[in-house]
């Protein structure tokens, strides 16, 4: 069975719409890949969301960090001064502490902590 001029036609195309289609459909989605739009942009950053909530209500320290004010600088104090603990170059170690205490009690994911204290997936794994 062979089919007219017109029907080839037709299905020439069909074909040549769905593959530029495909083709555009693909190019678009690569490209979004090296979108640069920036993702943590929240006003506080992690050391000031910690300052923040040192400087806030008692129970919303505790709610956050599960434990109160006092113990987490005393526990500050002691890893400091026993374990080493220190500042990196972009994160005081009150904050890695405040990041490691919030994901114990809060549970969070990399992605939640990354959300909440407004850093990147390597810094919240250090």
């Amino acid at each position: 069975m062979s089919l007219d001029k017109n029907t080839r036609k037709h299905i020439v195309l069909i074909v040549g719409a769905a593959a530029l289609g495909t083709g555009a459909a693909t190019v678009l989605a690569y490209a979004a890949r090296f979108d640069k739009t920036a993702q943590h942009m929240s006003i506080l950053r992690g050391q000031q969301w910690v300052e923040e909530l040192l400087a806030g209500h008692p129970i919303r320290f505790k709610n956050e960090i599960g434990m109160s004010k006092g113990v987490f600088n005393k526990l500050l104090e002691v890893l400091e001064r026993e374990s080493g603990l220190k500042d990196s170059q972009y994160v005081s170690a009150q904050e890695q502490l405040a990041i490691f205490l919030h994901f114990v009690y809060q549970a969070l994911s990399n992605c939640g902590l990354q959300e909440c204290f407004q850093r990147s997936p390597d810094t919240i794994s250090k």
